[in-house]
């Protein structure tokens, strides 16, 4: 009989445990349908327990550098990511890499991965808060908005439940659909299918209209949001006039379309601030704005802090 695959979760602080345990319970369901097909553990950097981001402490078997050569690495984290990249978290994960170890991440788990460098020329995913700093932090990752990515030996998922349809997908990948279905219909998962959609609920959705010609201008604006469209091009993009764009955008939406762009610009620039290296400035540029000034303005009007002041205020909640 074949040995089980040997999967490593490797917990990093304020790990998200949804995502987690949305990656693990299908194997269980798996091993319980079709005998022992994996076995999993949990590990640390340190080889110190780690809680996650809702406070529980989970303990762990072992340090990253003292495991044994496992099938695969799955990395767990979540907002505080890059709190937790050392230099021995890189050199680690690129030693699993060059001993041909499958490696993984689960919402911002793709980062450190891409940190350590072995997502190079690899298609990745993540958490869609973190979409827009990932692009543009690690230009030679191909970075998509998928729910996961399962490219060769590298498997990553934007959090959430959205683990659950990658284990199903690599559990079906391996072992036939016949036995990822029986897992999805034993976890009452309805999702679970050949094209997963993407990592944000869809705006259809999200802002609970059912008009084609507003979604379509939402979906132009999130498509330019550094090289941002005049009122004419998003109304053109949309098949309706401006006229007839900002009546929609105010019936529908409660506020002109162009200041629900600003918001969607705006939003983007919280993130980089959040979650990206790029310097203020740069993430200003990155969300549309044209000077420092005009960027500062805007945010401060949102926020109640200039973008400085609000990525200082970040870094002193989190104890940084």
């Amino acid at each position: 009989m074949r040995a089980p695959l040997d999967i490593v979760f490797l917990l990093l602080p304020n790990f998200s445990m949804i995502a987690l345990y949305s990656a693990l319970e299908p194997l269980r369901v798996a091993n319980r349908f079709a005998g022992e097909l994996f076995a999993w553990r949990f590990a640390s950097p340190d080889g110190e327990a780690v809680t996650a981001s809702n406070g529980i402490p989970v303990s762990v078997s072992a340090a990253l550098p003292a495991m044994s050569r496992p099938n695969l690495v799955m990395v767990c984290s979540s907002y505080d990511h890059q709190y937790a990249i050392s230099a021995n978290l890189r050199s680690g994960l690129r030693r699993l890499d060059a001993a041909g170890v499958w490696l993984g991440g689960l919402d911002t788990g793709s980062i450190v991965l891409a940190e350590a460098g072995v997502l190079n020329g690899r298609r990745a995913t993540c958490h869609w808060e973190t979409l827009s700093a990932m692009r543009e932090d690690y230009p030679r990752v191909s970075v998509s908005d998928a729910l996961f990515e399962i490219d060769g030996p590298r498997m990553t998922s934007s959090g959430g439940t959205a683990p659950l349809d990658m284990m199903l997908t690599w559990i079906g990948s391996l072992h036939g659909r016949e036995l990822a279905t029986r897992v999805a219909d034993t976890l009452v998962h309805a999702r679970h299918a050949d094209a997963p959609g993407g990592t944000r609920i869809p705006a259809r959705t999200r802002y609970g209209v059912d008009d084609d010609a507003l979604l379509a201008a939402i979906s132009a604006m999130e498509n330019h949001l550094e090289d941002t469209l005049r009122l004419e091009d998003v109304a053109d993009a949309a098949g309706v006039s401006p006229r007839q764009l900002e009546r929609r955008f105010k019936r529908l939406l409660g506020m002109p379309p162009m200041r629900f762009y600003l918001s969607l610009r705006l939003e983007r620039a919280e993130h980089l601030l959040m979650y990206s290296r790029l310097s203020v400035r740069d993430a200003g540029l990155a969300s549309g704005f044209a000077s420092i000034a005009q960027f500062s303005r805007a945010y401060r009007t949102r926020y109640g802090l200039s973008p400085s002041q609000h990525r200082r205020k970040i870094a002193a909640d989190r104890g940084i």
